[in-house]
């Protein structure tokens, strides 16, 4: 029995020291090549890891974040908007009024025949106005094109960082059931030496199911993942890119942005002063403007001259209702000014502060937590050996130490959502993906 229960021992001392070998936290955890390639590092060229032969060939974020959104649906509605945009101003600075030509014949005793010609004169200068307008309206598309490809940008990356930290999630969830494995595994065997009671290996059945549930579920969540990636897209790919270690905040200066320059608050100005444009046109357009013609013709042999002029009267309507409409949007997109104003401000200054405590949040888990995991298992495997700790105890305990690297998995990935919503706040998205190149 002393023999047996030796050779016990050795072997599952083997399987401990091979499960305990883990990488650190932000390197691959490969339960299985070909679901975890190895990923790709976001830091510059000349400091990016290699890729193994039998790794799924991935894009990098950078050329990714500029592939996706090429052909998107939203970018291409903009565009056009902007394009409808141009061909109106184009159409609000042309001259308002043609001439018209006038023919009248009159058959009688004695006929008549006559030609003119009148037109309408531009006196209050609406087709200035109307430029004005137009141009700010194009200015407000441009702002708008500018704001919705800001927008998908930052959501394609948070999606992403979903989708890593989802992966890594994975990964960690297949290592349970790894060691959950073995440890069922040696347990049944101790148990058939009688050296472990049935209550232990019902335990250890337990553990391994609470570890497959966990890949059910990672695997629901990495599929949702990867469903708004291609909801974004409109790709299905094999292997998407990866966001490795942690964001690098060593460039980001403690000064924000101007808020003046930010896509959300030139919009919201650029709309305000294509409203505020329109009052005056209003004002123009309610003004009357004269028609003057000229005519000639013969009646029998007489030669006829002719000149009118005519002038509306706004007798029924002055159209007063129309600069009252004008201002009061316009007093409506000044107050929509003010509110996203405030709101990118505040959304500036918040995204930035969530950052720096993800960022002391992470610093602190790498300095007192991380370099604990392993220091943990072995102290827990000594024990085991030793006999000082039971075979309950230890799985539950080791299994205590999945459930902090399974937390720090989900503290990276809140870390990377606060860098990727503090780039998008401060509007620092194309600089980031130039830097990654």
């Amino acid at each position: 029995m002393k023999t047996k229960y030796s050779v016990l021992l050795g072997t599952y001392v083997a399987i401990l020291m091979s499960n305990s070998a883990m990488p650190a936290y932000g390197q691959v955890l490969s339960a299985n090549q070909d679901d975890l390639p190895e990923l790709i590092t976001l830091t510059p060229k000349e400091m990016r890891k290699s890729i193994t032969a039998s790794s799924v060939k991935r894009l990098d974020v950078a050329s990714f974040a500029t592939e996706a959104l090429l052909n998107h649906p939203s970018i291409s509605a903009a565009q056009a908007a902007l394009e409808a945009e141009k061909a109106r101003a184009r159409g609000m600075g042309r001259k308002l009024y043609n001439p018209e030509l006038e023919l009248d014949i009159e058959t009688a005793e004695t006929q008549t025949a006559t030609i003119g010609l009148s037109q309408t004169l531009d006196r209050h200068g609406k087709r200035k106005a109307r430029t004005l307008a137009g141009q700010d309206n194009v200015n407000a598309a441009q702002a708008t094109l500018e704001l919705v490809r800001k927008t998908l940008q930052a959501e394609l990356l948070t999606a992403l960082s979903e989708y890593q930290a989802n992966y890594d999630l994975l990964g960690l969830a297949k290592r349970k059931v790894e060691f959950s494995h073995s440890f069922l595994s040696l347990a049944q065997r101790r148990e058939a030496a009688g050296d472990l009671s049935s209550s232990d290996v019902l335990t250890a059945k337990l553990a391994l199911s609470s570890a497959l549930a966990d890949v059910a579920r990672t695997r629901t969540e990495l599929s949702r993942s990867a469903q708004a990636l291609i909801t974004l897209t409109g790709q299905v790919q094999e292997a998407w890119p990866m966001l490795t270690g942690t964001p690098n905040i060593s460039n980001v200066t403690t000064e924000l942005p101007n808020p003046d320059q930010l896509p959300e608050i030139r919009l919201a100005l650029a709309q305000s002063r294509a409203s505020y444009s329109m009052i005056s046109v209003a004002q123009k357009m309610r003004k009357t403007d004269p028609t003057i013609g000229g005519r000639i013709g013969g009646e029998g042999s007489s030669i006829l001259f002719g000149v009118s002029l005519a002038i509306p009267l706004q007798i029924n309507n002055n159209f007063q209702d129309s600069v009252d409409i004008a201002k009061a949007e316009s007093l409506q997109a000044d107050a929509g000014l003010r509110r996203v104003r405030r709101q990118t401000i505040a959304r500036l200054n918040g995204s930035r502060r969530r950052l720096d405590a993800a960022n002391q949040a992470w610093q602190d888990w790498q300095n007192t937590g991380a370099n604990q995991l392993g220091t943990q298992r072995d102290l827990l495997k000594r024990l085991w050996e030793a006999g000082e700790l039971g075979a309950t105890q230890y799985l539950i305990q080791y299994n205590q130490t999945f459930e902090a690297q399974s937390a720090s998995a989900q503290l990276k990935a809140t870390y990377w959502r606060s860098w990727f919503e503090y780039l998008d706040a401060s509007n620092s998205i194309p600089k980031w993906l130039e830097a990654i190149k």
